[in-house]
């Protein structure tokens, strides 16, 4: 029997490895960066300009969050000096707006500065090179002056091997990978070059600690007040989306900023001096409290901010005499101020969105349950000594009962609960008490405000009325986060 050709089947396509000598060299990769010149801004037009007039600016699409979007745009901006660029990870559940902001504010960046990255692998991100040293056979990733925006980071170990550039550990990273060529093995050398603003968009909430202290924490405030504008928002755009971007784009405080990045992208800045150093560290003691040895990169968190906030005014503050770029106080204030936004939750490596969900779930639910069970005649001590603690069913009732929607169960258990386990806010182990249920582990909150001390012993003393219970969890529901 014959076979008709069209029965055969087809050879799968082999990929072709990339020849070295298709590669650019350095030369040729930096003349065509450069073939796109940047329109030509006279910065005379431009007046000092504040983050508040920034926020002003940005709320034409992000409602509220004015401190998240805030510290998103001055991590962009950063990436315009030579060596103080910041590190920003936006860690919070799905649909709370993480991608959003900083699709919003990478919005007035110019093109060729970014590098958007929606999905990648851990090693992928390496080999992406630009160019090649076609004597010594080394690839080079050249990430000088960027912003790295990774929109969806659904693996945290490609944040592992980055550890050393979100660290400035050095402008050259060195990275051997092995690859199979011709039926052995060979090691091909990549070297990441310069630094970059790196800016991470992930629904993974369980950070480990060297992740936790390379960059700025945040989390999108999911409050009623910002959902209804965003909702309003939503339909505005969404009703004839060419009107929008042609109102939005025609906006003139928005057409003066994105000059402004621009202009400020052309003064090639390499160093911005901060004066004055020993009351920057005076502030930041008091803030700090006991120190910790994670506190040495929030104190350079904080002096990136400082150098930010001046970049936005470069032109106004340039010393003549010396010819330095200089941060005055009020560059020096903004930064501070910022700062103490996020240095809470930062300060126990937790996303804010986590450390808000102790402060507004974990901490009233414990205390309405203990106030329950001294009514029920249980003895204050048993709590006291953590003999009895709060279950998961009991933290999710109380949930429920403010949201009026039902806790995910699986985050709680592995992403929230561990998470504050590991900030030492909560212990979460089997209760010690005959009379409990030990089938299951119980919640022990070691975290308490003053204002939490001073209503356990009000309670202990007596106790509310159940007037004052329900207003009090009425006040609950009305905070967002």
């Amino acid at each position: 029997m014959t076979m008709d050709i069209s029965d055969e089947p087809e050879e799968k396509p082999t990929r072709k490895k990339k020849e070295i000598s298709e590669y650019p060299s350095e030369a040729e990769w930096i003349e065509k960066q450069n073939g796109e010149p940047m329109p030509n801004i006279d910065p005379s037009q431009f007046k000092e300009m504040k983050l508040d007039d920034v926020a002003k600016v940005l709320s034409l699409t992000i409602k509220d969050d004015d401190a998240n979007k805030k510290i998103v745009f001055l991590g962009m901006l950063s990436a315009y000096t030579k060596e103080s660029q910041i590190n920003v990870s936006l860690n919070a559940p799905s649909s709370t707006g993480k991608t959003y902001i900083v699709k919003e504010v990478a919005g007035l960046f110019p093109a060729s500065d970014k590098i958007e990255i929606h999905a990648a692998t851990p090693t992928s991100f390496f080999y992406e090179i630009d160019y090649i040293d076609k004597e010594r056979k080394v690839r080079y990733k050249d990430v000088r002056r960027k912003i790295l925006i990774f929109y969806e980071l659904p693996d945290p170990s490609l944040q592992i091997k980055l550890r050393p550039l979100l660290s400035h550990d050095s402008d050259e990273i060195i990275h051997k990978q092995t690859n199979k060529s011709k039926n052995r093995n060979v090691t091909d050398t990549t070297i990441v070059r310069g630094y970059a603003a790196f800016l991470f968009c992930s629904a993974n909430m369980r950070l480990d600690e060297q992740e936790a202290t390379r960059s700025i924490l945040l989390s999108p405030e999911v409050t009623e007040q910002k959902l209804a504008q965003g909702v309003h928002l939503r339909v505005q755009r969404g009703a004839n989306e060419r009107e929008f971007r042609e109102w939005l784009e025609s906006d003139p405080n928005r057409i003066a900023l994105k000059n402004r990045i621009i202009a400020i992208r052309e003064e090639h800045v390499d160093e911005v001096i901060i004066e004055n150093p020993e009351s920057i560290e005076q502030r930041f003691l008091e803030i700090a409290g006991t120190l910790r040895p994670r506190h040495q990169r929030d104190i350079d968190h904080l002096l990136q901010l400082i150098r930010s906030v001046a970049l936005l005014n470069v032109w106004f503050r340039f010393n003549r005499s010396n010819g330095n770029i200089v941060a005055n106080q009020s560059d020096i204030d903004q930064a501070f101020d910022l700062f103490g936004e996020f240095f809470e939750s930062q300060d126990l490596n937790l996303p804010p969105v986590v450390y808000s969900f102790y402060k507004k779930y974990v901490m009233p639910a414990y205390i309405n349950l203990r106030e329950k069970h001294i009514r029920n005649r249980y003895k204050q001590a048993d709590f006291d000594s953590q003999k009895i603690g709060m279950t998961l069913q009991d933290l999710s009732t109380y949930y429920l009962s403010v949201e009026n929607t039902s806790l995910n169960g699986e985050t709680l258990r592995k992403d929230i609960l561990p998470q504050l386990e590991n900030a030492g806010l909560i212990v979460w182990n089997t209760p010690s008490d005959d009379s409990a249920d030990r089938r299951s582990r119980h919640v022990f909150p070691q975290l308490f405000t003053p204002e939490d001390e001073e209503l356990l012993n009000y309670i202990g003393n007596g106790g509310r009325s159940d007037e004052e219970v329900q207003e009090d969890n009425m006040k609950l529901n009305l905070q967002g986060y």
